[in-house]
């Protein structure tokens, strides 16, 4: 009974799998078992690797925290410096040359290379630090405008005693006076520092003799962006 139900069983498969197509016979008779479904249709293991879909993509995540290695830190010529360039004519492009921003001029506007040239802030104060070998025709100075690196550097002023504090940020209020025969007129009337500035005290200076009264003292500053 049991050689004619393995029989049976026998002629049974080969008669399925001489109903499938040519390309699913092989992987049927080396098969040890039956694909699921019919059998007519392709088997899911028979699908290019691209149709199928990771359900749970984080379980391929390696587990646990990584340990780093420690790199050694950037020196101070290896780190990343942002430089402000700028042209200025030919006569006045040398380094520790200072100049005050006072924006456009009616003479900038067919320039080609305005964009790179009106890009300070108006009435800021800055220094040259770096000369580069590239010119331009300048329309404005009537010769060539030279490519320079600059740095904005704010001139010393004067400051009320309570607000002479070293790294105290605050907003520059102008000195009513007009006393030019003063030896402080130019530390109250700083060119580069505009009133309503914002300005970072540096270092705070000696007292002022002020002739109207005021209590001032000197200070070295920065601006405070």
């Amino acid at each position: 009974m049991e050689a004619f139900t393995r029989r049976a069983h026998e002629r049974r498969d080969a008669e399925r799998l001489r109903r499938l197509p040519a390309q699913f016979r092989k992987r049927c008779k080396t098969s040890c078992r039956e694909p699921p479904g019919r059998l007519d249709r392709p088997v899911p293991w028979s699908r290019p690797p691209s149709m199928y879909r990771r359900r749970n993509p984080r379980s391929a995540w390696p587990r646990g925290t990584e340990t780093l290695k420690p790199r050694r830190a950037l020196g101070p010529t290896e780190a990343l410096v942002v430089v402000q360039i700028t042209l200025v004519g030919e006569r006045q492009a040398h380094v520790g040359h200072e100049f005050v921003y006072r924006g456009p001029q009616p003479e900038c506007k067919p320039c080609k290379v305005r964009s790179a040239c009106l890009n300070q802030d108006l009435g800021r104060r800055y220094r040259i630090t770096r000369v580069r070998d590239v010119s331009h025709p300048c329309l404005l100075n009537e010769e060539r405008a030279r490519v320079v690196e600059v740095e904005p550097i704010a001139p010393d002023c004067s400051l009320s005693a309570r607000a002479g504090i070293e790294g105290a940020v605050l907003v520059y209020e102008k000195i009513v006076c007009s006393n030019g025969a003063c030896p402080n007129f130019r530390l109250c009337h700083p060119v580069g520092v505009e009133p309503g500035t914002r300005i970072r005290v540096l270092e705070v200076g000696r007292e002022l003799d002020c002739p109207l009264g005021y209590s001032l003292v000197s200070a070295k500053v920065s601006y405070g962006n």
